[in-house]
């Protein structure tokens, strides 16, 4: 009896624990958007494209996966928009892998069977009079561009089209449209106004919740594609751009909405975010003095080639070693200044995720993602997308081959659904229960290892992290084996080279649920008291 009182008050004491840093979150009322990395095929290790993207969304929040066939419609087949516009549907949309955030409407990321990879982060823009026709397209743009692109730039051209003809419906965005041959931003304004550039090929960019599209050569249709309404002209119409004082046209500090990024921006002249991520690719960090004269430029050259391990200890970053990191952060972000005075829990002090300082790695990042697309491989293998679950720097990237995966039923979390089709209905009107806690899915499993890790951060994360990296680095050294025999299967049998790719996954995804079962029981036999 008296063992079962201990462990009724042991319980309540880690649920009470997980609450705190929840409220903790709440109280801090701000909004964690994206961050995403970039870089062009020359810069990599292998001539990889690499497109990394921490998906950071706050609220309540749930991650779906999705195998999404490739479908054939009937002339006369149409797409309706949420806001009421009605298009053409092509005669062919392509198969998709979708990850899916219900009930949010910039979330998602999408992959299509060509290796064309599709995500955005929110950039806010100064736009405060929109040009929007028949409701605008907001939701629909990123998954129109993954069912129709073939390439990334046809990607961008299929994207402008869409914003010319009815104008986008948020405040500010920059999408994201890569393959295995290039990579391109598209910073939208709310309306009718976009920009897009292309990402050097030996070069890499970080992409945090502002504009970074800086100078525009309207000359140069090779790296550089723009708005049916001339971007440079309506600035100065509005008079967010003077040529005369101005010079150079530069996309980003016309449109900004510098309210938006905070007294820090201004007080530095760049997100923290691309700043450190520039620094851990170039080895050198930017003065603030220098950064309030020339803002941070659109891309930099690595100072080594770059690969995947590179962008996950980017988007499991946290400032370590800088001015802005965890020895710096001495408090947690709390609303009610009045809050600040209470004692809190020393693990939530030293929490490096709960802090003043917006990080890359962020206590809202539900999952992460690092594209490697590579032009040298069949599809089957050349659409690559290491995947975490949850926050990076609690969580586990695992190697999804995209063209042939099977996401089973534990990656789903809209009861009743059981297709893709279904769950695009229900996004916005999610079923009673998407939101429960359910301890076999893949999604909760994930979250509550992340949850227990946060309450003893400093004591439990070496031991997390251990635990990953070593699988991790397993999974690298299965790699090149895998690929060899997948590619001898795909020349001799395309069904069982599936088949082969599909059980692989599997085993992968269960090993991750197992070892995410064990860490979570380890820390709350080890630490909770």
């Amino acid at each position: 009896m008296e063992s079962q009182k201990r462990a009724s008050c042991t319980h309540r004491k880690y649920i009470a624990a997980i609450v705190l840093v929840t409220a903790i979150m709440l109280h801090a009322g701000r909004v964690y958007s994206c961050t995403t990395v970039v870089a062009g095929k020359k810069a990599t290790k292998n001539g990889a494209v690499l497109f990394g993207h921490n998906e950071d969304d706050s609220g309540r929040v749930v991650v779906n996966m999705w195998k999404v066939p490739r479908k054939y419609y009937e002339a006369g087949a149409v797409v309706r928009l949420r806001g009421g516009a009605v298009i053409p549907q092509n005669e062919v949309t392509w198969a998709l892998t979708w990850f899916q955030v219900p009930g949010l409407a910039f979330s998602d990321y999408y992959a299509n069977e060509w290796g064309v990879h599709v995500a955005s982060d929110a950039c806010p823009s100064r736009e405060d009079n929109p040009d929007i026709t028949d409701g605008g397209i907001g939701f629909m743009l990123r998954r129109i561009v993954a069912e129709r692109a073939k390439t990334a730039r046809e990607g961008v051209r299929i994207a402008g089209d869409l914003l010319d003809r009815l104008g986008y419906t948020g405040s500010g965005r920059t999408l994201v449209i890569c393959d295995p041959t290039e990579a391109w931003l598209v910073a939208i304004a709310a309306g009718k106004h976009w920009v897009a550039q292309r990402v050097p090929d030996e070069e890499v960019v970080i992409l945090p919740n502002v504009y970074i599209i800086r100078q525009v050569d309207f000359s140069d249709t090779t790296r550089f594609m723009f708005s049916k309404d001339n971007v440079r002209d309506y600035a100065a119409e509005r008079g967010w751009y003077d040529p005369a004082a101005d010079g150079d046209f530069d996309f980003a500090y016309a449109y900004m909405n510098r309210r938006a990024q905070g007294a820090k921006f201004a007080q530095r002249g760049y997100d923290t975010r691309q700043w450190r991520g520039q620094q851990l690719i170039t080895g050198t960090a930017v003065s603030t003095k220098t950064a309030l004269v020339n803002g941070l430029p659109f891309s930099v050259r690595p100072n080594r080639q770059i690969g995947v391990e590179d962008f996950k200890a980017i988007l499991r970053d946290h400032y370590e070693g800088t001015v802005y990191g965890p020895a710096s952060q001495v408090r947690p972000v709390l609303a009610d200044p009045r809050e600040r005075q209470q004692a809190l829990p020393r693990h939530v002090m030293n929490n490096p995720n709960y802090t003043d300082e917006r990080t890359i790695c962020t206590p809202t990042t539900q999952f992460s993602t690092i594209a490697e697309l590579r032009s040298d491989r069949p599809p089957m293998l050349g659409n690559l997308l290491w995947f975490c679950m949850g926050r990076p720097d609690c969580g586990v990237y695992l190697p999804l081959y995209l063209d042939s995966i099977y996401f089973p039923s534990e990656c789903q979390n809209m009861p009743g659904v059981t297709t893709p089709e279904k769950a695009l209905e229900l996004h916005f009107d999610e079923p009673a229960g998407t939101y429960r806690y359910n301890a076999q899915q893949y999604f909760w499993i994930c979250n509550d290892l992340e949850n227990h890790t946060d309450m003893f951060y400093s004591s439990a994360i070496d031991t997390v992290r251990n635990t990953w990296d070593a699988f991790e680095n397993k999974m690298l050294s299965m790699q090149e084996s895998i690929e060899k025999t997948m590619l001898n299967l795909i020349e001799t049998d395309i069904e069982k080279a599936a088949l082969y790719l599909d059980e692989y996954t599997r085993s992968l995804v269960t090993e991750t649920r197992t070892r995410a079962g064990s860490l979570t029981r380890k820390i709350k036999s080890d630490y909770y008291r």
